[in-house]
């Protein structure tokens, strides 16, 4: 399968705004289908069928329902190119054709030029990436991560503060951090989205806090870009199922074909479910070896 490439404005990608993994992962759904010469009026259908197969997590239409009722109220921040600042929203509607889970999103006048109008300051990303990761984190640092790729010097500093604050994590009116505390932010956020985003990415990255006395004040980002990572290729009726078993535990195509055509598809779900709570717990230092054992191929 030829990987999809995304496109939006920097300001986008250092915009400050709050969106869970799904509301990400139905936008990602409409930058890929985007284009220039769209008239403003176009809608951008999502299907729910094609989510859950390019994911590989099953995606209900009431939690899409769910997911964009959230999204039409997000607003993001940011500084334009020219030095204006920005606020708006993503979405203006969504529209669901009855029986068939599909949504018609329409976008915001303000946002819809941030994914076409790209000069010399745009950040590229792979649709399967963007859309594999679990973590809202990994999504946003990945996107963050995607404007060093191709830049000579791929090491960077930021102020804690300010990436905080792009995550949203930092309440606008009462400037209530939601992780206060050094080991918490890395523990709930950069820790998980450094093991996601190096196990999955097209690009993979290292850190190192930097303290001011006694308290990190920046953190120093080091990016790898892997431009040959292979894109894994989802088919057949049980695509949901295909997709975890390859991207989120580790099997190969072929293994997990032979899950499938070997095991009925309750048990198979069961089996997935113990391995997740033994990957939540911690318990697994090879996943891939351990599914590959469990299920016998």
């Amino acid at each position: 399968m030829n990987p999809v490439t995304l496109w939006q404005d920097n300001a986008l990608t250092i915009a400050r705004y709050e969106m869970t993994a799904l509301e990400k992962n139905i936008l990602y759904m409409v930058m890929a289908s985007i284009r220039k010469d769209d008239p403003v009026t176009t809608v951008y259908q999502v299907s729910a069928k094609e989510l859950m197969a390019l994911t590989g997590e099953e995606v209900k239409v009431s939690d899409m329902q769910r997911a964009t009722k959230k999204l039409i109220t997000r607003y993001f921040e940011t500084t334009l190119s020219n030095g204006d600042f920005l606020q708006a929203t993503f979405v203006a509607s969504a529209l669901y054709r009855k029986g068939q889970g599909i949504i018609e999103l329409e976008l915001s006048q303000k946002v819809r030029p941030l994914y076409v109008e790209l000069k010399d300051r745009f950040t590229t990303l792979q649709l399967h990436t963007a859309l594999t990761l679990n973590s809202k984190y990994a999504k946003r640092l990945y996107e963050l991560f995607s404007m060093y790729k191709n830049l000579p010097d791929k090491t960077f500093c930021i102020d804690v503060q300010e990436l905080k604050q792009r995550l949203d994590l930092i309440d606008a009116k009462t400037g209530k951090d939601r992780y206060e505390k050094w080991t918490h932010f890395k523990k709930a956020a950069l820790d998980p989205a450094e093991k996601e985003i190096n196990g999955k990415a097209d690009l993979s990255f290292s850190y190192q806090p930097i303290k001011r006395g006694r308290s990190v004040a920046q953190i120093e980002f080091t990016i790898r870009y892997q431009p040959n990572t292979p894109i894994v290729a989802y088919e057949g009726p049980n695509a949901a199922v295909f997709g975890r078993l390859t991207t989120h535990l580790g099997l190969r195509q072929d293994q997990a074909h032979k899950v499938l055509s070997l095991h009925p598809l309750d048990g198979i779900n069961r089996h997935l479910h113990k391995i997740q709570l033994r990957m939540l717990n911690n318990e697994l230092e090879n996943v891939g070896a351990y599914t590959a054992k469990i299920f016998g191929v």
